[in-house]
């Protein structure tokens, strides 16, 4: 009802997240701290049921205190464990693990082959190490089915929503900003590559100052950045660059 859905204070991201989720019986969320987004995939019809994982104590009971807050006990449960752990290969359809750094995404799916094996989709929203995450959906057998990116405190986050399927060998560039995003071109990917570009700039004054040997590496690393930086704004933006 529109009630609970008021009182389900969700951030953009989460809002996000919910609106890239596909439909699907049974969704577990990794590191779901309030449970908030299986709530709304539930108000929204997009899952039966729903799987709120948490490593911590804390997390943990949270998620389990707002699911009851919301009656939805027989829809939703929270589990204690880490990672994909807790869930059994077939029990649930999707995962969305989000809200992580790319390296601790990449290890919950390395832990846990047989479950991954069984997913439908994987929704995934990497803090840090978009690259990373993309080259192993690939190595994993699946390929990106959409991609978005969200601003949040000045930072953009890339969502990566993937399915089993192949999917062709990434170029850095792809791998890095995401293929979909780079046919896409989305204003957003076009403010993270010039923000990017504005902090290899800073990087490149700060060398100016320093003579050291061990800086003509960097600076000549910094130069490479900078130009592959504008080469691809240029490319993909030609009215901006």
């Amino acid at each position: 009802s529109e009630n609970t859905s008021d009182k389900l204070n969700i951030s953009r991201r989460l809002e996000l997240l919910a609106e890239m989720a596909p439909a699907v019986d049974t969704v577990c969320d990794i590191g779901a701290d309030h449970a908030w987004l299986l709530i709304r995939l539930i108000q929204l019809g997009k899952a039966r049921r729903g799987i709120a994982v948490e490593v911590t104590e804390g997390p943990y009971r949270r998620s389990a205190r707002n699911i009851e807050a919301f009656g939805l006990e027989k829809r939703l449960e929270a589990r204690l464990g880490d990672g994909l752990g807790p869930i059994r290969p077939g029990e649930a359809s999707a995962a969305v693990i989000a809200g992580m750094g790319g390296g601790t995404i990449g290890g919950i799916l390395e832990r846990s082959p047989g479950v991954v094996k069984s997913l439908d989709y994987l929704l995934l929203q990497p803090m840090s190490q978009p690259a990373l995450v993309r080259r192993q959906l690939r190595r994993l057998g699946f390929r990106i089915l959409r991609e978005a990116m969200l601003e949040e405190r000045d930072i953009l986050y890339p969502i990566i929503l993937a399915e089993p399927g192949e999917m062709p060998e990434l170029s850095p560039e792809e791998a890095e900003y995401g293929p979909l995003l780079i046919r896409e071109r989305p204003p957003e990917l076009l403010r993270e590559l010039r923000r990017q570009l504005w902090s290899w700039r800073r990087i490149q004054e700060g060398l100016k100052k320093s003579s050291l040997e061990a800086s003509r590496e960097k600076k000549a690393k910094a130069r490479e950045e900078i130009g592959k930086l504008e080469e691809l704004i240029k490319c993909l933006y030609p009215a901006e660059a």
